[in-house]
């Protein structure tokens, strides 16, 4: 595909997400699924050291892992981990899904719940990668606790938040395109219950860093 073709693809994905999936979602193919693993993978083996460094700190351990604080280890942990957390996490994640699909009385297919899982989460990969290779040119360490906060970091918050809840938006508009479900129990399962988790998880986290603070 040419490269027009590859942004009017994420586009959509993006802007409408009902008339991407009933275009796009076939259960034996589906454009550029390789490419999304990858962000998806990517994105998670970010995320994941970017916790593991603030544990790190929050338990007085930080300077025994040097060299994961750096950009060349943390870069290349979070390739290696990425690939293998990643892929873990979406075959477990697309099963899960899979699973709240039953619930909520729809037919389960494990390959297209997988499919829905890993596009609903593109972006916020996405997001991640972009932030994190823009603090790698800013920033001299991946983290460092005494550093003042750049303007990347504070408007990097309500951005990642703006997707990560928007990925439940994209979520629920690709299963009630492609799937027969009551729509009541897939507002619970998909929109409401998530909603919840992320809302309890960063309260949770927000917490810990002022008390730390």
């Amino acid at each position: 595909m040419s490269m027009s073709n590859f942004s009017q693809f994420w586009v959509q994905l993006l802007m409408n997400p009902k008339k991407f999936f009933a275009k796009n979602l076939q259960e034996d193919k589906i454009n550029y699924l390789n490419f999304a693993t990858i962000v998806f993978c990517l994105g998670y083996g970010i995320d994941r050291l970017e916790k593991q460094l603030v544990k790190f700190e929050l338990r007085g351990t930080l300077d025994t892992y040097e060299f994961i604080n750096t950009w060349l280890g943390f870069w290349l942990i979070a390739l290696v981990g990425g690939a293998i957390g990643g892929y873990i996490l979406y075959l477990i994640g697309g099963w899960f899904y899979n699973l709240r699909v039953k619930w909520s009385l729809g037919e389960g297919n494990l390959k297209k719940s997988r499919i829905l899982y890993l596009y609903s989460n593109f972006y916020i990969s996405a997001v991640i990668i972009l932030i994190t290779l823009l603090e790698t040119v800013i920033n001299p360490i991946p983290y460092d606790p005494y550093a003042d906060m750049h303007i990347i970091e504070i408007i990097s918050i309500p951005i990642i938040l703006f997707f990560l809840f928007h990925s439940i938006y994209i979520s629920y508009s690709g299963l009630t395109v492609t799937t027969e479900v009551n729509k009541g129990r897939a507002i619970v399962w998909f929109i409401v219950l998530p909603i919840l988790f992320y809302i309890v998880a960063y309260s949770t986290l927000f917490y810990i860093l002022i008390n730390y603070i």
